[in-house]
């Protein structure tokens, strides 16, 4: 496994003082959920939802309300609600239901101390749509293929690099 540069823009994100949740897009395949999975051993509990996943995407479906979905989430990935500000929330593939989407405005105003990123490729099929993306409360990303520095540095090319 080689370093991606987008690791370090996550930590950027992560120490802002008025941190939003982040949307990360990006072709398939390029490599979004392996680096959020590299980037969430920064924290003590992480909890991953793909939403192509009936289970993951259940309290989604059920629940509005912050509270009553935080609980969901948490009991369902067996996490503890006591340790919100040391947790990684990472949602998967998001664009499976779209309602999601507009969910990511209440962590930013109701629970602004867990970092949320989510992430899927076909994101663009949902623009104009009638989808609300909450504007303002979440913060954008957009990860593509291997870089040539990202290269040189996975060959070892020190010089060159």
């Amino acid at each position: 496994m080689f370093g991606r540069l987008i690791i370090f823009e996550f930590e950027k994100w992560l120490a802002k003082p008025q941190r939003k949740p982040l949307v990360l897009r990006g072709a398939r395949q390029v490599g979004k959920t392996t680096a959020v999975n590299q980037f969430a051993v920064k924290f003590s509990q992480y909890i991953y939802l793909n939403l192509e996943l009936s289970a993951d995407r259940a309290p989604f479906e059920r629940f509005t309300d912050m509270d009553t979905l935080l609980q969901s989430l948490f009991f369902l990935k067996n996490k503890s609600l006591t340790q919100k500000a040391d947790t990684l929330i990472f949602i998967d593939e998001i664009q499976e239901h779209p309602e999601a989407i507009n969910l990511l405005r209440y962590f930013y105003e109701q629970e602004p101390k867990i970092a949320v990123i989510a992430a899927g490729s076909m994101l663009e099929t949902l623009f104009g749509k009638n989808i609300s993306f909450p504007v303002g409360r979440v913060e954008y990303k957009v990860l593509r293929p291997v870089s040539f520095p990202e290269f040189l540095q996975a060959i070892g090319e020190t010089a060159a690099l």
